[in-house]
């Protein structure tokens, strides 16, 4: 047996320890560790035939918990039906820890958000809800309000900052106790308060033998105190995380939180098999990790030889000193040639950046990112992705979500209902809706280079078109509302549309996106964009300091994730100003890498 070999079976026999260590567990893993192979093979484990209780796996997002439905699906069916439970925390709250204990009256409804509920406005200037954060204290059951776009959207108003808190808390109070809307917060504040009841545990804990927590670095502060509470009562938890991959402290998510609540677990295993990633980009995830994991997970998967260096391509001009390369887009030029060397597709890279509109553009096909509105922008996007036959069943679900709210609003334009609540009302089935908005879409102009204007004359004709089958043709719509810069663009564009190129045959693009909305995926070759010199001087400064980790810094965790995307190398674009200092950390670090600032490679 050679040395990978070796390694590999020392991989395998981690995953197997984890596969069969008793709960309670805490299961730290690195990047590309299999954890969701050992959740599978740790739930087919599970004897076959009747039972009365069963094991409940939960995520924080539908598209992990669909993989692990699917994946279990394809060797134990029975194992994603009752007793048992695969789906997202927050679903496992509202089912078992909240619907069943709540009183039967009003008619009681989980929503994703505010945004969700028409009703949800504050204020003669009708601020939506969601714009304000609501914050429960467990210890005190008090909950604090704040308006983080206060300063901005008061300009000019007759009420104060303070009159629209309150006046938040009244309505957010009222949509929840008097007309039974709870969001995910709502919901969890409910959960707490019901598993504090040791009757509550005790049906919990006849109806799951296992309750599995999978990407654990993003509970909140209320969440561990939900899972404290499973955990004195009893219940045996399996709580798997990669602490360096928390990136959503803005939700209360905190590392050193999770950190004190594995404490309590008796187990501790951990998974450092890295089977997606090469040796460099082990190496190079390592330097942001603590002292005390500063050592680069292993690579034991197909890229296990890869030796490609880290790559850097400044970009712009600094004092006498020029780049080949203009700007973010030729860079993002640069690195397609760059990985074509190394005979990987454009198709098989994904290009980020911390936010959206600093993301590198050249060839890029941004990531399905779905609308929260309902404006000619959504409706054109809805458009464009049910007439796409390779779209997302999930980017598909929101266009008949978009399309079905837009007709509700023109048909019942007085309605302060949900759309369920509306369509119920008015005697509408919820399939016959689904078919309308269908029918709606593919009735819609082509998104492509029209003036945005144009375009949206058009889809108000179609929707003129759109007889409600209940009640009287309504007034002309006004919706599909468009700001007064918009007009003259093109409708392709501000949808978020792929464009072409120049030429009639559209170019390979790459997959392109946010740090955070990349978290899950992966890619042969990564490129991270740092768009300005303060966000460089910010990277380096945390990174260079031995005081400064992942575990107590989000910026760090955040390209920790950015980085570990790859399988086979990472490149770095920036401006020029800023290279001298990114090659001296990197030569301190004693990081391989090599610069690039010409076109030559294409």
């Amino acid at each position: 047996m050679n040395l990978i070999d070796t390694r590999r079976a020392q991989a395998v026999q981690r995953q197997q320890q984890a596969v069969h260590a008793p709960a309670p567990l805490f299961l730290r893993a690195c990047p590309g560790a299999g954890k969701t192979r050992v959740l599978v093979d740790r739930h087919c484990l599970t004897p076959p035939g009747p039972r009365r209780a069963g094991r409940a796996l939960l995520s924080f997002t539908n598209v992990a918990s669909d993989e692990l439905r699917d994946r279990c699906s394809g060797n134990r069916p029975d194992l994603t039906a009752f007793p048992h439970f695969i789906g997202t925390f927050d679903s496992f709250l509202w089912r078992y820890l909240v619907r069943p204990f709540l009183p039967a009256t009003p008619p009681w409804q989980h929503v994703l958000s505010w945004d969700h509920v028409p009703a949800a406005v504050v204020g003669p200037r009708k601020v939506p809800l969601s714009s304000f954060r609501f914050s429960y204290d467990p210890a005190t059951r008090q909950t604090a309000v704040q308006w983080p776009a206060a300063a901005r959207s008061l300009v000019r108003s007759q009420l104060s900052e303070a009159d629209y808190l309150r006046l938040a808390q009244r309505r957010r109070d009222d949509l929840w106790q008097r007309r039974g809307y709870m969001t995910g917060h709502e919901v969890r504040i409910a959960a707490l308060d019901h598993v504090r009841n040791p009757s509550v545990t005790h049906l919990l804990r006849h109806r799951f033998f296992e309750i599995v927590v999978d990407e654990a670095q993003d509970c909140s502060e209320l969440d561990l105190t939900v899972l404290e509470q499973l955990h004195r009562a009893g219940l045996p938890l399996v709580v798997v995380a990669d602490t360096d991959q928390g990136i959503y402290e803005w939700n209360d998510a905190r590392p050193q939180d999770l950190h004190s609540f594995t404490q309590h677990l008796p187990t501790h295993l951990e998974l450092n098999g890295n089977w997606r990633s090469s040796p460099p980009v082990c190496q190079l995830a390592a330097t942001l990790r603590p002292t005390a994991r500063s050592i680069p997970d292993d690579p034991v998967g197909d890229h296990h030889e890869a030796a490609v260096p880290l790559l850097l391509l400044p970009y712009g001009h600094h004092g006498r000193k020029t780049s080949g390369l203009l700007d973010a887009s030729d860079a993002g030029e640069a690195f397609i040639g760059y990985v074509a060397r190394e005979d990987i597709a454009p198709t098989d890279c994904l290009a980020m950046a911390y936010r959206n509109d600093a993301v590198p553009k050249a060839r890029s096909r941004p990531a399905p990112n779905h609308p929260k509105g309902t404006d000619a922008k959504a409706l054109a996007w809805a458009a464009a992705v049910f007439t796409t036959a390779e779209a997302p069943a999930a980017a598909r679900k929101h266009a008949l979500a978009i399309a079905s709210t837009l007709l509700d609003n023109y048909w019942h334009p007085d309605t302060e209902e949900t759309l369920a609540d509306s369509l119920a009302a008015h005697g509408i089935a919820p399939a016959l809706m689904r078919r309308r908005a269908g029918k709606f879409l593919t009735a819609l102009p082509l998104v492509d280079a029209t003036p945005a204007r144009d375009w949206r004359s058009a889809a108000r004709s179609v929707l003129r078109a759109q007889l409600p089958p209940t009640s009287k043709q309504p007034a002309p719509p006004k919706i599909l509302s468009l700001t007064a810069k918009e007009l003259d663009q093109p409708i392709g564009s501000l949808a978020g549309m792929p464009q072409a190129d120049s030429d009639s045959t559209p170019a390979a693009a790459m997959r392109s996106s946010t740090v955070h909305q990349a978290k899950g995926s992966e890619a042969d070759a990564v490129l991270i964009h740092l768009p300005k010199p303060q966000s460089v001087t910010e990277l380096l400064q945390a990174w260079a300091d031995p005081l400064t980790h992942t575990e107590n810094n989000e910026l760090l965790r955040t390209y920790y994730v950015a980085i570990t995307r790859a399988r086979h190398m990472v490149a770095l674009t920036y401006p020029l100003s800023k290279h001298h200092e990114v090659t001296t950390h990197l030569e301190t670090m004693k990081i391989d890498y090599r610069e690039e600032t010409a076109h030559h490679l294409l």
